[in-house]
């Protein structure tokens, strides 16, 4: 078979003396195909090698917005109270007390935060704060009327105690002054054991639902307040402290007032 013959398939007359390799770029001359649109580059896709960084980081926004958020808008964002500013007005269960905390009396477990001049109301208490006083509860009310040393921890995720030991060792040496506790996430039955095996002699106050946490602006712990007599905050300090620094900070507390 010659040349010629393996392309007489691809059509034309048998008058047509062209070649195959002729008649082919006729008919694209002819007919010519459509012009096919230019293919998109693929975006590049972004590798996994860092992926699980980046989760963590975003899960770890998610809790502080969480955090943040839950928190009500006191104005003092997470540094506690400001200075100058009276210690707001709490009346808390004392973790030694006899209140007893069961599901029927869950009321009286809980801290009154119902401040002067406002009205009360079953969420914040049914009477000032101030009102509230029993030899079972921490009233900040009565405490402040001496320099007072208030200090906020909690036993969940974080390890406090060690703060409130400190306190508890240089407050025999200002008998001027008040000092107190407030341990937020615990019932009461868990911080009375908490002080009853760290031999804590101040009076704490329990915060199981955190609400003082948040009328205090308090977001790290351990947080310490220092107030004049009055309640006319001196200085809040965030994070843990020397006994040498908590002599000092009481010490200004006296000579201030």
């Amino acid at each position: 078979m010659s040349d010629s013959d393996r392309f007489s398939d691809l059509g034309g007359n048998s008058d047509d003396r062209r070649s195959a390799a002729e008649r082919l770029e006729e008919q694209d001359r002819v007919n010519p195909e459509p012009d096919m649109p230019p293919k998109r580059p693929e975006v590049p896709r972004a590798g996994n090698k860092y992926a699980w960084v980046v989760g963590i980081v975003m899960l770890m926004g998610i809790g502080v917005l969480l955090v943040t958020t839950a928190l009500p808008n006191t104005g003092a964002g997470l540094q506690g109270p400001p200075k100058n500013q009276v210690v707001p007005d709490f009346a808390a269960p004392l973790a030694t007390g006899n209140v007893t905390c069961g599901e029927d009396d869950a009321a009286q477990c809980k801290a009154n935060l119902c401040q002067r001049g406002s009205d009360c109301n079953e969420a914040s208490g049914s009477l000032p704060a101030c009102q509230v006083v029993s030899e079972e509860v921490v009233n900040v009310c009565e405490l402040r009327k001496k320099p007072l040393v208030l200090t906020f921890v909690t036993s969940r995720g974080a390890d406090c105690e060690p703060q409130v030991d400190r306190v508890e060792r240089i407050r025999g040496d200002f008998s001027e002054v008040n000092f107190a506790t407030v341990m937020g996430g615990n019932d009461r039955d868990e911080v009375e054991q908490i002080v009853r095996r760290r031999g804590w002699g101040m009076p704490v106050a329990v915060d199981q639902d955190g609400q003082t946490f948040n009328l205090y602006g308090v977001g790290l712990c351990p947080t310490t307040v220092f107030a004049y007599a009055g309640g006319k905050v001196r200085s809040t300090s965030l994070g843990n402290l020397t006994e040498a620094q908590l002599r000092t900070k009481t010490r200004a507390l006296l000579a201030g007032g």
